[in-house]
């Protein structure tokens, strides 16, 4: 508890540091594949990782890649969208799920958790508000719909301590109790809900000249990474599954 003081400040740092890395331009959604392939539709709600912060275009970002890596596997035309910002918390996601229409989504893809963590946000508050969001999203038509997991912020290289150790364990507290929404949410249909935290391992040869996000390369290594887990659970999705046509 000595320390929080001095994590505290560290904090303020992080959040002005993590402003100097690139925010993609480009359009938030578009299309890939074989045009006349059945459709299949991606969404991507989140922070930073979701918007592709760290990239200099939209279309090197996660969402593009990951929708061309799933066109490729399912043999289908992906149409692919982001509802993102580089500050969200998972109670500002919500507030703008919840005050405009969600898009009909086939999968859906959430990637929170790295803001919540840096602003220490109750437990209890982000379990309440993962879960709504989450139902929100099943709301408009998720057949499968996809926690990526809490980005361990304490694994990067460019935190000082003491406030790597303190974001890190945060990070895995709020990971955990997102795996457990994940597994409250639908138990009947267990494949419909997942929760798929790529480790951050994965990203370190991939982060940009601040340390704080993934390369081009990294988020394309997340999507080959991602790509290859959804795949094979869409395709063994149920067709008892609630709105779901087969096209796997």
């Amino acid at each position: 508890m000595s320390m929080l003081p001095l994590a505290m400040a560290q904090a303020i740092w992080l959040r002005m540091a993590g402003q100097r890395s690139t925010e993609p331009l480009g359009a938030r959604s578009g299309w890939t594949g074989d045009a006349d392939a059945e459709p299949l539709r991606l969404l991507l709600a989140g922070d930073a990782l979701a918007l592709g912060v760290g990239c200099s275009a939209t279309e090197r970002s996660l969402a593009p890649r990951l929708a061309y890596a799933l066109a490729v596997r399912l043999r289908r035309r992906v149409e692919w969208r982001v509802i993102a910002e580089r500050s969200w918390t998972a109670a500002e996601l919500l507030r703008h799920l919840s005050l405009t229409s969600v898009p009909a989504h086939d999968i859906g893809i959430i990637v929170l958790g790295t803001n919540d963590t840096i602003s220490l946000t109750g437990r209890g508050r982000w379990r309440r508000e993962f879960q709504r969001i989450l139902e929100l999203m099943e709301s408009s038509g998720s057949r499968l719909l996809v926690s990526s997991g809490v980005r361990m912020t304490g694994s990067v290289p460019a935190l000082p301590w003491p406030l790597a150790s303190l974001l890190g364990e945060r990070g895995r507290q709020l990971d955990q109790d997102a795996l457990e929404v994940v597994r409250r949410c639908r138990p009947e249909v267990h494949q419909s809900n997942l929760h798929l935290p790529i480790p951050a391992a994965e990203f370190g040869p991939h982060l940009e000249r601040y340390g704080f996000y993934p390369t081009a390369s990294g988020y394309a290594h997340w999507a080959r990474w991602l790509a290859e887990r959804l795949a094979a659970e869409w395709q063994a999705l149920p067709e008892t599954l609630p709105g779901f046509a087969q096209g796997g």
